[in-house]
This record gives structure tokens, sequence and C-alpha cells, in this order.
């Protein structure tokens, strides 16, 4: 069962829900076990597209035109203004403190925004998966925020956990097939964010290949000049996982 029970007290207790996304992958990160259980609790959804900071402006208004109703924010306080607003506005005329639930797959962001939401620190940030366990509070004078742990499908597989970074990249068991996944989505969308934050030039479109470039283009050899794989997939699961790696 994992988290699952807590996170579904999250939902049962809170008057407003806000479903966390990654906005690099909107539709990876979706969380469809997640989505169904928030469709059958009937609670007023606040859909938040996070880590908007990570994605250029041409991507950011793309997703901004597909979901018009959606908020789309970063750890930064000022992208979080318009999503407190509407949470404020929302408090005033029910006449009550919010009691808002905070759900989303691990590494989202959730943690972030609730302390930005409640301009506290009391909840945990980490880009390390599973870093909050069980239901943690923050309080403001309007908001009663219950951050609650990430969850994951059961279907789900490695693949997808290690680009959503729903698993620390040395827990991975093929970490070549997730480097090289995150390799093509990044080519796919912006390979020259690629090419710049590693400092090579991509020869051919082949994610391996592309990989071994990296590799030697970073000094991750072993002795005779070859590539070591393994510490340079951790490595492009890492500098993706925590943010450096960017679309």
């Amino acid at each position: 069962m994992g988290h699952w029970p807590t996170v579904m007290r999250a939902i049962k207790d809170a008057d407003v829900v806000i479903f966390i996304l990654d906005a690099r992958m909107p539709e990876l990160s979706r969380n469809k076990d997640l989505e169904k259980k928030l469709a059958d609790s009937k609670k007023e959804i606040f859909l938040v597209f996070n880590k908007i900071d990570l994605i250029s402006e041409t991507a950011l208004t793309k997703l901004k035109k597909e979901n018009p109703k959606a908020f789309f924010t970063s750890e930064k306080t000022k992208d979080v203004r318009k999503l407190r607003l509407a949470l404020q506005i929302k408090a005033k005329k029910e006449n009550l403190k919010l009691e808002i639930g905070i759900v989303g797959y691990p590494n989202v962001g959730k943690s972030a925004i609730t302390n930005a939401l409640s301009r506290s620190a009391k909840a945990k940030v980490s880009s390390k998966a599973g870093t909050t366990v069980g239901l943690q509070w923050a309080s403001s004078d309007q908001f009663k925020i219950i951050d609650s742990p990430g969850v994951i499908p059961f279907e789900d597989d490695e693949v997808k956990l290690g680009i959503l970074g729903a698993k620390n990249p040395e827990k991975l068991k093929n970490p070549e097939l997730v480097a090289t996944e995150i390799i093509k989505l990044v080519s796919a969308s912006n390979p020259k964010a690629l090419e710049d934050f590693y400092t090579f030039k991509i020869q051919g479109s082949d994610e391996y290949e592309i990989l071994l470039q990296i590799g030697q283009a970073k000094g991750l050899l072993k002795k005779g000049g070859i590539v070591d794989e393994n510490r340079t997939c951790l490595k492009i699961i890492h500098d993706w996982q925590i943010g450096k790696l960017r679309i």
C-alpha cells in the first residue's frame, strides 16, 4: 500500500486539494491513479505545474495555453503569488481557515510549495525521493496546509520513476536506460540545453552515443580513456533530478 492511506487522509481532511505536476514533463507526472481518487473525492482541485524555472519560455507559453485554468509555479515566492491569492479569495469567501491538501508524485516540489504558501520552512525540502514521510502540516493566518508523501501507481516502471525523480539514481537497476531516456527527452525539446550544460557538441542522434560523448566531455573515464558508463549515467540522472539539466 505504501503511502496511499496517508495521502487519502490528506485528501479527506482537506477543503481543497493542490495537485502538483512537473512542468518539464506534464503528462508523465500526472499520476492517473491519484487523478481518479481526486475525482472520486469530489473535492475542488487546484492544478499546479511546478518547476517552471526549468523550462523555456516557449514551453511555458505552450503549457499555459493548454491549461488555462492551472497555476504555474517554481520555488521562487513570486511564482506562487497567483496561487496564494486564489486560495486567499476562497478562504475569505467561505469565511474559514482553509485546509489545503498537497498531493503528487515524489519530487515534484510539494514541500517547497507548502513552504512558499505558508511563508515558512516547516516542511522538509529535498531533491531526494521520499523525503516527506507521513503527513506534515504548515500553517499561516488563512491556511492549514497538509503536505503528503509522494505516491506511485503500482504499474509505473523504473524508467518513468527515474525520470520523475521518484527513485534515487543509486537505487535504479538500469541507470543506462533511464539516462538515455533523459537524453532523448531533452534532445527532442532543446538539444542546445544539453550541449551547453555538458559543454560538448552532439555528434549523431543515437542516445547511447550521446551518453558516451557526455562522459568524454566531463572526464568520466576509466583507465585507458574508456568512458565510465555507470558514473556518466548516474551523473545525467542526478543532474536531471535536481534541476540542473533543464529543457
